[in-house]
């Protein structure tokens, strides 16, 4: 089967890309992945007519093929056309036209990209195809399964669109290979035609040779995300076992089995990146095989066994002067691996360990670094506030090590990743800390962001730019939060603009639960906008937080994502809250109401018991309302709206304590005294006095943290309720009577 060349060697040829899929059920995928290859630099090339006979289709595809570097080829659920059955050749079997281009591809050479779209994918609606194509399609599917093939599967567009647009310095290196290999078989065909005078027409065999080969593996993704999950939730329930009644090691435990989970992603997607990078070893192939077919326990065994060799091996790589990267880089994914299976074993002292030597002898290689920075921070967020503000510090400085030794021109992928990295890091610190502290990681973290958005174009990487944005929105409306006056409304606007950009990417057709997302963080930046503007303009935008939340609840529905529909209930119950405080009259009293509703709403699934830091948060914001009902009614309604706010507050500060979450108990010692306050100045006697005493002693408390340099807007707030207490008590006292 010959092969004709295309003059494609100059320096700006871009690289062909064969898409190969069926059109009927997968045509948006066709044109979504036509434009990544567009915007990668690439060629997409398509065959979208063909000739009824075998044999002419046979030479079509392979014309076809022959002039591209590369091929995509994306498996569904639909066989598809074929040719007419009576033109194959005697003992041939059956198969589709896309199955062929597969297939052609494979004969010829060429790198292959295999994309398996898994059964719940979001198909083009199509009309189903007989029960023989459907059987043959499924018989596909299944041989694919058991083929040594690099092969990713995907569950939806967003996840399809992300691979194809990693591969964009797969290709830049395939095209570079590429060249290469044909300038020195340009060499050795003029060296040829010298010495055998010219027998030009019989070299065509040396081109498919020169091309790599797709990697001979046979990982299977869906079994190991099924063996992975299964590990995580098996080891959580052990551990939650274990900790008894201890409900603060529960919730470190669960919030630890949820980042594993979500982050399954990740550790499959790094998997695949080493096939794909040519960084797997025999051994690594071997343990992933495992880890498929018989689970974690079985690959961490294999791994274990060779940990002495792998060792040594390490050692001599890394200390030859003239060190082999690409061998040593092999050996050092095989102890990432391990060290992400440490993880899914909840087994985090063996992990870090793990990363930490792999740091140690990567040099400036970024990936080890990242992988370091994001399990300190992950860490950081779930363990004891105090350990985990020091692990957080400690990603913060490895972030800022790797910018040091990664190159934006050499590496502008890598260090884009690190900075967003870093701005994640810092935001993390920021809301943990307070003045002068909080201001400064804040505002690094909105510079890293910037930074990372050099890199991440709407045009080059969307989705990329689109998570960037909603993270740059995050921190700008903690920021506005923060400060007062003309300063926070021009964060505040700025965090909704950003929400915005990133909402022309992550729309609810294509990314439902990234837009959900980031519509639950604009109803916030909108909610704090309200709270800060004049009546006319508060009001629309308050208006407008409630509608984008109830957008979101369209998409984060209990039954499926109970806890982001409890957050976003809880969220859809403060801007109610403070529509209700802002109105009046019969408005007024349904707005409140529709506020105490959703705060219940989300006390179904953030209890105490699964969720202690959430419910303690619905219970504060819950005691709000309900002190608000309070302060609008008269006599024993009053009194009791009053005395369940006071409760929903005390209940709260059992687990926002000043030595754990300073900022939360100052906000609710806060609030408790605005409650003690009002249920003073409605007692008498001896109730008023202790009351109002107990009011002025939760201000002060919240005094000793929001102090005038490190939070002048939530100063001058409970300055104001804690003259007011004392104006009060001043009354009520023995020499003032009432």
């Amino acid at each position: 089967m010959a092969t004709r060349e295309r003059e494609a060697n100059e320096p700006d040829a871009p690289v062909r890309v064969f898409i190969s899929a069926t059109t009927k059920d997968l045509g948006t995928v066709r044109e979504l992945v036509k434009q990544a290859l567009l915007t990668m630099g690439c060629m997409p090339v398509e065959q979208t007519n063909f000739a009824p006979d075998y044999r002419s289709v046979q030479g079509m595809i392979e014309h076809k093929i022959a002039d591209c570097e590369a091929v995509i080829h994306i498996v569904g659920l639909r066989y598809g056309a074929e040719p007419d059955l009576t033109t194959l050749p005697e003992g041939e079997a059956r198969r589709s036209y896309t199955q062929m281009e597969a297939d052609i591809a494979r004969q010829l050479g060429k790198k292959l990209y295999l994309f398996v779209c898994l059964e719940d994918f979001p198909y083009d609606d199509a009309p189903p195809e007989s029960e023989d194509l459907q059987a043959l399609q499924q018989a596909y599917r299944a041989e694919i399964s058991k083929r040594t093939t690099v092969r990713t599967e995907v569950a939806d567009r967003e996840e399809l669109g992300r691979k194809v647009r990693e591969l964009q310095f797969e290709l830049e290196k395939l095209k570079i290979k590429i060249g290469q290999d044909r300038r020195r078989m340009v060499a050795l065909l003029a060296a040829l035609l010298v010495v055998l005078g010219g027998i030009g027409a019989g070299v065509w065999w040396f081109v498919p040779s020169v091309i790599k080969h797709e990697h001979e593996i046979s990982f299977d993704r869906g079994k190991a995300r099924e063996q992975l999950t299964t590990e995580i939730k098996t080891q959580a329930q052990k551990k939650i076992a274990a900790a008894g009644d201890d409900w603060r090691k529960v919730n470190e435990i669960k919030k630890s089995r949820d980042q594993q989970l979500s982050d399954l992603g990740r550790v499959l997607e790094r998997i695949d990146q080493t096939f794909q990078a040519d960084e797997a070893s025999e051994s690594y192939r071997k343990a992933t095989d495992l880890l498929a077919a018989k689970g974690v326990d079985e690959a961490l065994a294999y791994l274990d066994a060779r940990k002495t060799e792998r060792k040594s091996l390490i050692e001599t790589q890394a200390n030859r002067r003239d060190q082999e990267e690409a061998e040593l880089r092999k050996l050092l994914q095989e102890e990432l691996l391990d060290a992400s299976l440490l993880e899914t074993k909840f087994q985090f002292d063996a992990a870090e360990a793990k990363y930490r030597q792999v740091v140690e002898k990567s040099g400036s290689w970024a990936n080890p670094r990242n992988d370091l920075t994001r399990f300190l921070a992950q860490r950081g967020k779930v363990i004891d506030p105090a350990l985990g503000n020091r692990k957080l510090r400690e990603a913060l400085e490895l972030c800022r090590g790797t910018l040091a030794l990664t190159s934006r021109d050499a590496a502008p992928q890598d260090w884009a990743d690190t900075q967003n990295n870093l701005g994640s890091t810092l935001a993390d610190l920021g809301t943990r800390s307070s003045g002068e502290q909080s201001a400064q990681y804040l505002a690094q973290s909105v510079a890293a962001f910037h930074s990372a958005l050099e890199v991440y174009t709407r045009e080059q990487l969307p989705q990329d730019w689109a998570r960037t944005q909603n993270n740059l929105g995050a921190v700008l409306g903690e920021l506005g939060t923060r400060s007062s006056g003309e300063q926070s409304a021009q964060y505040l606007t700025q965090s909704v603009a950003a929400f915005h950009s990133a909402l022309e990417v992550r729309t609810r057709e294509q990314l439902p639960q990234d837009w959900a997302t980031t519509q639950n963080n604009l109803g916030n930046a909108l909610k704090d906008l309200g709270e800060r503007s004049s009546e006319e303009q508060s009001a629309q935008y308050l208006a407008q937080s409630v509608a984008v939340y109830r957008s979101a609840l369209e998409v984060r529905t209990r039954e499926q994502l109970p806890q982001d529909w409890a957050m976003t209930q809880n969220n859809l119950g403060n801007a109610l809250e403070d529509l209700g405080t802002r109105s009046s009259g019969e408005q007024s009293a349904q707005y409140l109401a529709q506020s105490v509703a959703a705060f219940r709403s989300a006390l179904e699934v953030r209890t105490r018991e699964q969720l202690p830091q959430d419910w303690a948060m619905t219970e504060n914001n819950l005691g709000l309302v309900l002190d608000e009902l309070g302060r609008r009614s008269s006599g024993e309604q009053s009194a009791q709206y009053l005395a369940q706010s006071v409760a929903a507050y005390r209940s709260a500060l059992e687990v926002y304590t000043r030595e754990q979450l300073p900022q939360d108990w100052a906000g609710t010692e806060n609030n408790l005294g605005d409650a003690l306050k009002e249920l003073g100045t409605r007692s008498s006697g001896e109730q008023r006095t202790r009351y109002l005493k107990e009011a002025i002693t939760a201000c002060e408390n919240a005094l000793s943290i929001f102090t005038p340099e490190a939070d002048p807007y939530r100063n001058e707030i409970v300055q104001r309720s804690l003259e007011a207490a004392r104006r009060e008590n001043q009354v009520a006292s023995p020499k003032n009577p009432r």
